[in-house]
């Protein structure tokens, strides 16, 4: 149950209650902020400012009708960004400024005479600013002297204007002679490399390599074709000789297609066949050693070594073109090989030779380029031209720009109710303090029995807070109380109360003077109340009603005295006391024992209501150990004093004992600034109806019989 929450929406009023509660905090600051804001608006300088208008092009108007040496700038998109950014950059230069501070003598006037770095400081006064969708620039001066922020700003402007055009001379003027220079210097290299190209010539005696080189590449051409040829004749020939002698040596010479094709051997192949016809008819008639059949014999073999030897000649023609052809391809190659070599030694020369002729073109083409340049720089030098142009010129501005007093002072309005808001919500983030009954509400389900309003300070009142609700019965200290004691009675319905422990979370939070005022609201409702100061370590009870505490509940429970003697009758009829008696070593071990269980039985007998005043819960134990035997706890809160952890841990605490928490109060809260105003006039308006002040009689009184005794 202490780890419940009870969920409510936060409301408008949840709002107005903390900037109401935080007003002081909220006017403190608003105060302070605009006080500030005002003060330093209406104690800064005024500033003036005073701005010339130029016009920077893309590039110089066009005077003549060739390329500047130093472009003036630029024709590309992305370059022209680049241009005029750099172009604002140099209007803030070092170089303007310094220039600038010479030509009006302000070296020796603020702000510039003590400043570490005068330039920078003029360059901090210095605005650039396009003026979008054109070419013009807005280049404006801060000052506290209007006269002077107009003079800055004409003079920035043609400082600016003449160095541009001073800038591109000089850099023409460097070109130019450095064109000069480089055109000596390359007249010179064309003359060296002339004369090598004709020494060359001379050395080789040639008037023109083309030709010569064309002639070389054309023999070569011809005698390559002629050696190819040679090469096929000479292949064509090998093969016939290779052939014939391969088909003799195997005795097929008459496959020769050179023997095949010769009319000689085919006449003698003839009369060879003939001569066999006639053999072949002799051999049926005659023997072989016939004379005519040997005649005939010889005739045959005749034909045979004619046909051989005609055979023979032909191989040997054979052999002959192939050895022919050989040699004819053997001069070829030598002769191709020496036309290869004159081609290449020309080839060779021809290289050398462009070699020279390029190095005399390349530098005859830097000679000529060089010398119009120089010409067309000498002729720019002298132009005027700028692409800067003074467009108007700045006037002595009449009202300041700065500071802007009306401005500063709403914006100091501004932030002082916003920071004001912020700062009270803040404060009120920080302050995790149970200030409110809602607060309660929002972190427990606890039941909430009611609040004790803050005591109003009077004469003497810090002595008599304890006895408020008898000295002041109609206070709304006292209705509160009576309230109070209306929901603790019906808060338990059907379970009669006899024993109720009042603990808080911390101590000074109000526990012994909220037991004190329940118990004299009690006794006054017809119950006889017996209030117990069961806080062993720092007893204070006694204090409140004057009673010496030598004697009191430790006393009964370690069987030093007895109840009648003990308990002590208050100034308030129905209402007793038992003090704590002396502080024992051991308060938790005390009042867990089964003796001080027997001296609670005993003190039910006695009386309708018992009230326990504990130690804190969160402290030490003993606020537990009495809560298990009561009838219920009841926890205190302090309004902005109890911390939201504090008190879940104390309800934490007794929740683990399986104590019986009643409820919380709410105490010491000020029914002034949390919404509850009626309340406090109504109770106020109550206790003035009935004239004089009885309560503070009977105050001064009982104070009376406190010094009488003393």
């Amino acid at each position: 149950m202490a780890n419940g929450s009870v969920t409510s929406g936060i409301h408008l009023r949840d709002y107005l209650r903390v900037l109401y509660k935080r007003r002081w905090t909220l006017a403190s600051f608003f105060f302070i902020v605009v006080t500030i804001i005002t003060l330093g608006a209406f104690m800064q300088t005024s500033i003036y400012q005073a701005a010339a208008t130029v016009q920077i092009l893309p590039e110089a108007p066009k005077v003549v009708n060739f390329k500047e040496v130093v472009a003036l700038g630029s024709n590309n998109y992305w370059a022209n960004k680049e241009y005029y950014e750099t172009q604002f950059r140099i209007i803030r230069s070092r170089s303007v400024t310094s220039e600038v501070l010479q030509k009006l003598d302000l070296l020796d006037k603020e702000p510039y005479k003590s400043s570490k770095d005068p330039e920078t400081t003029l360059a901090d006064q210095i605005r650039v600013e396009p003026v979008k969708n054109s070419q013009l620039v807005a280049i404006s001066v801060e000052h506290p002297n209007p006269e002077l922020a107009a003079e800055l700003a004409n003079t920035v402007a043609e400082t600016y204007r003449d160095q541009n055009l001073r800038r591109t001379r000089s850099a023409t003027e460097d070109v130019g002679k450095w064109l000069v220079n480089e055109g000596g210097e390359q007249r010179e290299k064309l003359e060296k490399s002339e004369a090598k190209l004709q020494e060359f010539l001379e050395t080789h005696e040639v008037l023109s390599f083309d030709e010569k080189y064309n002639v070389a590449l054309r023999k070569f051409t011809k005698f390559s074709e002629a050696l190819d040829e040679a090469k096929r004749r000479r292949i064509e020939s090998q093969a016939a000789y290779e052939d014939s002698r391969a088909l003799q040596s195997s005795g097929k010479a008459m496959m020769i297609p050179e023997v095949m094709a010769n009319e000689l051997v085919q006449q003698l192949r003839n009369e060879r066949v003939l001569a066999e016809q006639e053999m072949a008819k002799l051999r049926l008639k005659y023997k072989a050693l016939h004379p005519r059949i040997r005649a005939l014999q010889e005739q045959i073999d005749l034909l045979d070594e004619k046909i051989g030897g005609e055979i023979n000649n032909t191989v040997g023609t054979i052999r002959t073109q192939y050895i022919l052809a050989q040699s004819q391809e053997e001069e070829l190659s030598k002769a191709v090989e020496e036309a290869r070599n004159d081609a290449q030694q020309l080839n060779q020369l021809k290289t050398q030779y462009n070699v020279l002729r390029r190095d005399v073109d390349d530098n005859q083409g830097l000679y000529d380029e060089l010398s119009k340049r120089a010409k067309e720089t000498e002729i720019t030098g002298n132009l005027a031209a700028n692409n800067i142009v003074i467009i108007e010129r700045a006037r002595v501005p009449e009202h300041h720009i700065k500071p802007r007093r009306r401005t500063n002072v709403m914006l100091g309005i501004l932030l002082g109710i916003v920071g004001g808001i912020g700062l009270a919500f803040f404060l009120e983030y920080l302050d995790n303090t149970i200030k409110t009954q809602l607060d309660i509400e929002r972190i427990t389900d606890v039941p909430f029995l009611g609040i004790i309003p803050s005591f109003q300070s009077d004469e003497d009142e810090g002595v008599f807070e304890d006895l408020h609700t008898h000295l002041h019965p109609k206070s709304s200290i006292t209705e509160s109380c009576r309230a109070i004691r209306t929901n603790i009675m019906y808060s338990s319905p059907g379970q009669e109360i006899h024993r109720l422990l009042v603990t808080s979370a911390g101590p000074q939070e109000g526990k012994s003077t909220t037991v004190i005022n329940m118990g004299i609201t009690f006794a006054q409702g017809g119950r006889r109340v017996c209030i117990v100061d069961s806080d062993l370590r720092r007893p204070r009870l006694h204090k409140a009603f004057n009673i010496d505490r030598s004697r009191g509940l430790t006393s009964l429970v370690m069987g030093e005295s007895e109840l009648e003697e003990t308990v002590m009758a208050t100034e308030v009829p129905n209402l007793f006391l038992l003090p704590s008696g002396p502080i024992p070593p051991n308060p938790a071990e005390l009042l867990g024992s089964e003796q001080c269980h027997e001296t609670l039985r005993r003190l039910d007998e006695h009386f309708d209501l018992v009230l326990f005043d504990s130690p804190p819960v969160v402290a030490v134990t003993d606020a537990a150990v009495l809560s298990r035997l009561v009838d219920g706890t009841i926890v205190v809160v302090k309004a902005g004093k109890t911390t939201t952890e504090m008190f879940k841990k104390a309800l934490r605490q007794l929740e683990d004992v399986k104590s019986h928490t009643l409820g919380s109060i709410l105490n010491d809260f000020n029914l002034r600034g949390e919404g509850y105003r009626y309340y406090y006039y109504y109770y106020h308006y109550r206790s003035d109806e009935g004239g004089p002040d009885d309560g503070r009689r009977r105050r001064r009184r009982l104070l009376d019989e406190i010094k009488k005794s003393a």
